[in-house]
């Protein structure tokens, strides 16, 4: 009889540790979903990271040519500074234009 209680006791206590064991495998701090979760993040670090440098290059390009180049220079005040030259006209166009008649 001593025998069976032992055996009982053991295996109850051995599903304990196991059922312990497995919720923590997935719900603890360090767990699966956990891990899942940062998993994703960091790839979208990761993404954000590439768009950077991507960004970074083109700028650095762009640098490189506004320095060697006087031609985009030009085309850069032109764009961005509306410059205009005295044999050219500036025509304005409101963007928020109301089609004629209506109010």
């Amino acid at each position: 009889m001593g025998r069976r209680i032992g055996y009982w006791l053991s295996l109850i206590a051995s599903v304990g540790v196991l059922a312990y064991m497995s919720w923590n495998l997935f719900f603890s701090d360090h767990g699966y979903f956990v891990y899942r979760a940062e998993s994703q993040q960091l790839q979208l670090l990761r993404d954000e990271v590439a768009k950077l440098e991507k960004q970074r290059e083109q700028l650095s390009t762009e640098i490189l040519r506004l320095r060697n180049d006087p031609d985009a220079m030009e085309e850069l005040i032109h764009r961005e500074l509306g410059y205009v030259y005295s044999d050219e006209f500036m025509i304005v166009v409101p963007k928020n234009r109301r089609p004629a008649g209506k109010k």
